[in-house]
């Protein structure tokens, strides 16, 4: 099938979220796998390819998928607006300062970034993505170069947390399906920030939740999780980051918002949004 809407990002920005509330609505239909990144790092594969990452169904109204890689490579927004001019487009966002420090605790706990220097500082020095994907003004400027502004829905991680009941309201009515759906992820915390104590079983648990995801047993997931197994398994494999990863120093937290300030204001007048709280 054909999607007519995609989730763009931005990365750490609770796209998992907006996955999981779209992946129980019985309008909607989502590729199995989260994170296609067709249009960013496989569109050498083709749209037949991409098209067989959905499987037939008649009786939706919403086909899509979610690629955080989609928002900062430049070369996406007219690759999507070739394969269809009237694709519906997601955005999430959040303070770009929290989604640098969300970055690095991922980054942490995936094991990207090695010991024994797990500090902010250190990794900020060594990767420029930490800022370069919150530059979201930039990145959504080139959207709106491809796409009329009432395609993009933007959704706020502070309107998330403060009423997810309306912010998923908001997305089923972009999306054109029934908004009175209420989504057994709407109160899950998506991505919780830790750091696994073996790694190897936090991969294979990971496995075994993206095989329950692809075969539509989402829902039977959580709900083993919620009968006490996922307590169980953060109790044995799991610790809080904060006990690896060092507190930012506040003068490395009042540059990264310096750093950020113009892209912050400009983003104010394209969403017509307060995001002072953001500087």
């Amino acid at each position: 099938m054909k999607p007519n809407f995609i989730g763009i990002g931005a990365q750490k920005c609770a796209s998992t979220w907006l996955y999981e509330i779209l992946a129980d609505h019985p309008e909607v239909l989502l590729s199995s796998k989260k994170e296609l990144d067709f249009f960013s790092y496989r569109y050498e594969l083709g749209y037949g390819w991409y098209a067989g990452q959905f499987s037939d169904k008649s009786d939706v109204n919403a086909v899509g998928e979610i690629s955080p890689s989609y928002l900062n490579e430049s070369s996406v927004p007219e690759r999507v607006k070739l394969y269809s001019p009237d694709m519906r487009i997601l955005l999430s966002l959040r303070d770009p300062v929290e989604r640098a420090l969300s970055q690095h605790r991922h980054l942490v706990r995936i094991g990207y970034v090695q010991g024994p220097d797990y500090s902010f500082e250190s990794a900020l020095a060594d990767n420029p993505s930490y800022v370069e994907q919150g530059r979201y003004a930039e990145h959504l400027g080139r959207w709106l170069s491809s796409f009329p502004d009432n395609q993009i829905h933007v959704v706020l991680m502070e309107d998330i947390k403060k009423d997810p009941e309306d912010a998923a309201r908001g997305v089923y009515a972009f999306l054109g399906i029934a908004t009175q759906h209420r989504s057994t992820a709407l109160h899950e915390r998506s991505n919780p920030s830790y750091v696994s104590r073996h790694r190897g079983l936090a991969t294979a648990v990971d496995t075994l939740r993206g095989i329950a995801h692809r075969t539509g047993l989402g829902p039977a997931w959580r709900g083993i999780g919620r009968l006490g197994a996922q307590r169980l398994y953060r109790r044995l494999n799991r610790k809080p980051s904060e006990a690896v990863i060092p507190a930012p120093r506040p003068e490395t937290l009042r540059q990264l918002r310096e750093a950020f300030r113009e892209d912050v204001l400009v983003l104010e007048g394209l969403l017509g949004r307060n995001l002072r709280a953001w500087l």
